[in-house]
Parts: structure tokens; sequence; C-alpha cells
């Protein structure tokens, strides 16, 4: 059964006048062609993986209603069209019950995002984007980034039109990006925090970027790039008991400051506060590699019921949502002395 509606160079009657009235008029997940300007190339996008995560999709619903036509064909896919609509709009991650939409591009494909994430492969495979784009946001106060799996200069150079903070990650969770090769680049960007509005712009500037630049793939001279190396995630068990507090609460096995987003991006330095731990204190939490070693102790400690980080940490991608912080992760952290500037 195919799972993805098909909508072909859209008229302007064909969209509703706001995101929200465009995601019911589609009804589920959605498949986008747009004609270019010059059709011997292709360039892809992805919007909305996450039901939480609206920038990208903010971004191309204006720019659908322009009615422009890209320099070179689009195809697009828009997949958690269910979830965001869930109510409150825009507020879930996943439609009630599945997989993580962005953990779902290695096989096996045996479950309706597994099969959904198979079909959108099987379209990217036949019209060969020369790159493809996956927008989403942070569901903390963060700015914008980029994450690969490969680093070059056409990585880069697509995520330079969003940011100039690169996360270079060798961590493999089965998302979007991991299918990405040299012969077609796929980035991850991340705009901002879900409901920043500078996130919706940062989404919006450098989409229009993507779709009418002549070239994308090689850095402009001069740019400048911050380079973030081999992160690892910081995990909780699944059946964590978590609060959002400015001190310990009875019966957690973590408490963290409702405010901890504020460390993204920034470098902490060794003592810093993550939170308070409960009686079982180590038992709920790891710290994953890319080899999926348990490094706790490498990146932080416990002393008394704080829990510290054990030495200068660049934070990021930290979560101030519970159900987030416990299926997925609470945070990403790098060593600062794998930070390097990148000029070119």
């Amino acid at each position: 059964m195919l799972r993805l509606r098909k909508l072909i160079n859209p008229g302007i009657d064909e969209i509703a006048p706001t995101p929200e009235m465009f995601l019911r008029q589609m009804g589920g997940p959605v498949m986008i062609f747009v004609e270019g300007q010059r059709t011997d190339r292709c360039r892809g996008l992805v919007t909305l993986l996450h039901g939480n995560e609206p920038s990208g999709l903010k971004a191309l619903h204006a720019w659908l209603l322009t009615q422009q036509k890209p320099l070179y064909n689009l195809i697009c896919f828009i997949p958690s069209v269910l979830a965001a609509l869930s109510e409150p709009i825009f507020t879930h991650r996943t439609f009630v019950g599945q997989r993580d939409m962005n953990r779902c591009f290695l096989p096996p494909y045996n479950d309706e995002p597994g099969l959904l994430a198979e079909e959108i492969l099987a379209l990217l495979a036949e019209f060969e984007p020369e790159c493809v784009i996956d927008m989403h946001n942070t569901s903390g106060h963060s700015p914008d980034f980029g994450v690969v799996t490969l680093q070059d200069s056409a990585h880069e150079a697509l995520v330079a039109l969003f940011s100039n903070r690169l996360i270079v990650t060798n961590l493999r969770l089965g998302a979007l990006m991991e299918t990405s090769t040299q012969h077609c680049p796929v980035v991850t960007v991340e705009c901002g925090g879900a409901m920043d509005q500078a996130a919706d712009e940062i989404a919006r500037a450098g989409l229009q970027r993507y779709l009418h630049d002549e070239e994308v793939l090689q850095l402009p001279p001069g740019c400048e790039i911050d380079l973030y190396h081999h992160p690892v995630r910081l995990e909780l068990s699944r059946d964590a008991a978590i609060a959002y507090a400015q001190h310990y609460v009875l019966g957690t096995d973590l408490t963290i400051p409702p405010d901890l987003d504020r460390y993204n991006f920034e470098l902490v330095e060794a003592g810093t506060v993550i939170g308070w731990v409960g009686q079982d204190r180590r038992s709920a939490m790891r710290v994953r590699n890319a080899a999926g070693e348990d490094v706790f102790e490498q990146y932080f400690h416990i002393t008394g019921n704080q829990l510290l980080t054990r030495r200068a940490l660049k934070l990021f991608m930290i979560t101030t949502r519970p159900e987030i912080a416990v299926s997925d992760c609470l945070l990403y952290a790098a060593m600062e002395s794998e930070h390097e500037m990148l000029y070119t």
C-alpha cells in the first residue's frame, strides 16, 4: 500500500492559506514535486519528520504560495502530518504508539513509519536528487546548526545555507542523514527552537537560497564553519522518572534545571551542575558513543546527589521536553578539545 499522497506542480488553488490548513488539506504524508526552470537536476527536501518541528513546513508552505519555480526540479516530503495535526497541533513528535520517524531509515522496514521511510528512500532513488536537506527544530531553545555523517565541502556548503555551526557525528540511529553519500549529500538542518520566530526566518531564508541559487554544493569564499566532532548522547532509561525543577524532586531518578537549554552550544566548565539524581543514582543514565559503549565517566560524574560535568564540554540539543528526554536523549555533548575552526 502506498502511504504518500503525491502532489505534482500544485497550483495556488491546491495550497490552503495557512500551514495548519494545508496539513489538514493533505490529510496524511505527502510528496510534492515542483518542476524547475531547468530540469537537468533535482534537489530534495524533507521537513516535518517530527510533528513538533514546524519551521521547515512553514517555510515550504510560504514558498509554495508564491508560485515561484525553483531553479531546478524539487522533490519534497512531509511525512509526519498526522503527528503534527494531533491536538494540540505541532506538539507531538510522533503519532501515538509509533516509532520516531527519523529512526526508521535503516531496515527492517516492518511497521508503518518504517514502510513510509522505505517509500521515501525508493522515491529519492528514482528522482536522483543531487542533494537532500532535512529540516528540523530543536525541542529546547537553541541557535541554528547542521548535522552530517560525512564531512566534505559539499556537506558543509549545504549546511552553510542555514548556519555556520556544524556537528559531524559517527552515531548511527537510523536517521535520514545516515543515507548520505558523496554522490548525494544528505544533511540535517536544525533551524533553532520549535517555538522561536527566529527559527522560522532562518528556515525561510535558507530554503530560498537552496531552491534558487545556482551552486549550493560549494562553500563561498571566506565562509567560516564552526565544527563539532564526535558527540555522545546522555540517555535515560525508558522507565526513568524525571522532573524539571530548580532543586531535587523527591522520587525522581533525575531532576533537571528547567533552563538547562541555556547551555545549548555554550562551553560549560568542569563541575557544572546538570541535575540531581535519585537513590539509584547512576543506573538510570548512560552516555552512548558511536560504538554503543557507555562512556559516562569520561563526561560526567556524581557527587552527593549532583550530576556534574567531569570536564569542559560543549552541550547541544538539550531538550526541556520530558517525554523526549526519556524516549530519545536529554542532550548531546562533545569534548572541547575536539573543536576546531575551519576557514575556507
